[in-house]
Order: structure tokens, then C-alpha cells, then sequence
């Protein structure tokens, strides 16, 4: 019976002590930083020239020629942005549409526009990188 006098008792001060030192607590603020003015990238991002180019670069080549052009459309998180001082580029994971190729005779060829693929891409020759101002103090 003494012991669980005891035990209760010494709960009892504890959670005095507890709710007592709570109130001695000192405030704290919480300031956030300012986000930073960038747009957020999108998930896919098409392909640049897209509106420019009106036939494929090897459609010179075949017979008949491809009815698509490989233009990859990257994935934003899985790819990165290159630059080098005259041009700019992408590299990382991208879906296309893989040309049908017109391989053998015409009677074996059947015309398809191409066929969806996923796959790690590389893109290069874009435009020269913007010129970066220097900051005036």
C-alpha cells in the first residue's frame, strides 16, 4: 500500500513539473524563407521544334519516306539540361515515335506512322544559351 502511495505521489510531481515547466517555455518564431521567383518544371517537356521542321532529315534516303520525325519528348525529373557555349541540349529518359523504317519489298511493307518507345535520350545542337547580364551592384 506504501508503494503505490509512493508511485502515485511521485506520477503526480511529474506531471506537476511537467505542466508547470511548460509555461516557463519561451516563444519561438518561425519565419519560413521566401520562395524563389523560378517556374516549377513540367513533367514532360515536348520537343523544341516541333512547329518548325516540315519533313524528316532523312527522308531523302528511302523509297518511301518516314512519316515521323524522332522529336523525344523528355521527362522532366529523369533528364537534365546541357549546355556548351555555342548550342544547348537535353539528356535523360524520353518516349518518341520510332519511325517505321520501309524495309524490304512493297509488298511486304505495310504503312504504319511509327510505333511508341521508351528509352534514354540524347539531344544536342539547340539554340546558343541565353547571355547572362552580369549583376550590377
Amino acid at each position: 500500500m506504501v508503494f503505490m502511495a509512493r508511485t502515485i505521489l511521485a506520477l503526480l510531481v511529474v506531471a506537476i513539473v511537467a505542466w508547470a515547466g511548460s509555461a516557463f517555455a519561451q516563444p519561438v518564431e518561425i519565419t519560413a524563407p521566401t520562395p524563389t521567383a523560378r517556374p516549377a518544371e513540367p513533367i514532360v517537356i515536348p520537343p523544341g521544334d516541333h512547329g518548325q521542321a516540315t519533313r524528316p532529315s532523312d527522308a531523302d534516303y528511302y523509297w518511301q519516306p518516314p512519316m515521323v520525325r524522332h522529336d523525344p519528348a523528355f521527362i522532366g525529373p529523369l533528364s537534365s539540361k546541357t549546355e556548351s557555349p555555342r548550342s544547348t541540349g537535353r539528356v535523360g529518359f524520353a518516349g518518341w515515335t520510332s519511325p517505321n523504317a520501309p524495309v524490304g519489298s512493297a509488298q511486304n511493307y505495310r504503312e504504319i506512322t511509327g510505333y511508341f518507345a521508351l528509352g534514354f535520350a540524347i539531344e544536342w545542337g539547340g539554340p546558343p544559351p541565353p547571355v547572362k547580364k552580369p549583376a550590377v551592384p
